[in-house]
C-alpha cells in the first residue's frame, strides 16, 4: 500500500484502456476515489470500470474529449462534483507512424492536441482549483521524447514537450504539489502491439533483441510507478522524469561501449 491515496480524488485521462486503464485501476487499489476519462470509446471504459468495481474501488466515467478546451473544462467540473482533485494523470494519447516528410498538417494538430495540449488543459484547471497544500500530477511521456524515434518525429516531440511541460509546473506548484513525468519504453498495449506490427516483428523476438529485461514492460509496472510517485512517498520528488523501458537504453550504451 502507498500511503496517502486513500480518500483522494484522482483524474486520469485517457483511461479507457492500455496504460491509462492500468493507472486508474491502481490508484482505486490504493483507494482513491477515480474519474475515469474517455473520448470515443464507451464499451472500453466500461471495461476500465468493471476492473476498479472488481478491485473493490470507486470511480465515476466520465467522456470528455480533453484535447479541447470545452472538453478538458467539462471533465474538472464533472470531477469536482465528487470534491476536490488532488491527483491527476494525464495519459491521454495518440501516436500515428509517418516518415517526417510525410507529415501533413492533420496529423501534426491531432497529435499535439491529444498528447500535448490535452496535458497542458487538464494541469492548469487542475492546479486552478487545487485549494489544499497537497497535490500530484502525473504526465505520461515516453522514451521517444528523451531520444527520438524513426516515424515518430511528431508523437517524440510532443513527448519532449511533456517533459518540458511536466519541469514548469514543477517550478511554478505551490509548496505540497509535485509534478512528475514517467516515460516507458515499448508497453504491452493496443498501441505498443500496433508499433512491433509496424516494425515487422514480435513481442518475444524485439524484447530478446532490445531489452536487457528479455520482455516488454507491463502496464501495470507502470501503474505502479504512478502510484508510488502520487502517494506521499513522492512528497521530495518533483520536476523529474523517470524512465521504465526494460533496460532498452541501457543495453544500446553496453553495445556500444561492449562490442
Amino acid at each position: 500500500m502507498y500511503p496517502g491515496l486513500r480518500g483522494r480524488l484522482a483524474v486520469v485521462t485517457g483511461s479507457g484502456r492500455g496504460i491509462g486503464r492500468a493507472v486508474a485501476v491502481g490508484l482505486a487499489r490504493e483507494g482513491a476515489m477515480v474519474v475515469v476519462n474517455y473520448r470515443k470509446h464507451a464499451d472500453e471504459a466500461a471495461q476500465t470500470e468493471k476492473a476498479i468495481t472488481e478491485a473493490g474501488g470507486r470511480c465515476s466515467v466520465v467522456q470528455a474529449d480533453v484535447s479541447t478546451d470545452e472538453g478538458a473544462a467539462a471533465l474538472m467540473d464533472r470531477a469536482s462534483e465528487h470534491g476536490m482533485v488532488e491527483v491527476l494523470v494525464n495519459c491521454a494519447g495518440l501516436g500515428i507512424a509517418s516518415p517526417a516528410v510525410s507529415v501533413t498538417s492533420d496529423m501534426w494538430t491531432k497529435q499535439m492536441d491529444a498528447n500535448l495540449r490535452s496535458a497542458f488543459l487538464c494541469s492548469s484547471r487542475f492546479l486552478a482549483q487545487l485549494a489544499s497544500r497537497w497535490g500530484r500530477v502525473v504526465n505520461l511521456s515516453s522514451v521517444a521524447g528523451l531520444h527520438g524515434a524513426p516515424l515518430l518525429s511528431v508523437y517524440s516531440a510532443t513527448k519532449a514537450g511533456l517533459i518540458g511541460l511536466t519541469k514548469s509546473l514543477a517550478a511554478e506548484a505551490p509548496a505540497g504539489v509535485t509534478v512528475n513525468a514517467v516515460a516507458p519504453g515499448v508497453v504491452k498495449t493496443k498501441m505498443g502491439d500496433s508499433l512491433l506490427a509496424l516494425l515487422g516483428t514480435d513481442e518475444r523476438a524485439w524484447a530478446k533483441e532490445h531489452t536487457v529485461t528479455g520482455r516488454l514492460v507491463a502496464a501495470e509496472e507502470v501503474a505502479e510507478l504512478v502510484a508510488f510517485l502520487c502517494s506521499d512517498h513522492g512528497a521530495s520528488i518533483t520536476g523529474q522524469v523517470f524512465v521504465i523501458d526494460g533496460g532498452q537504453a541501457a543495453l544500446q550504451a553496453r553495445r556500444f561501449f561492449m562490442q
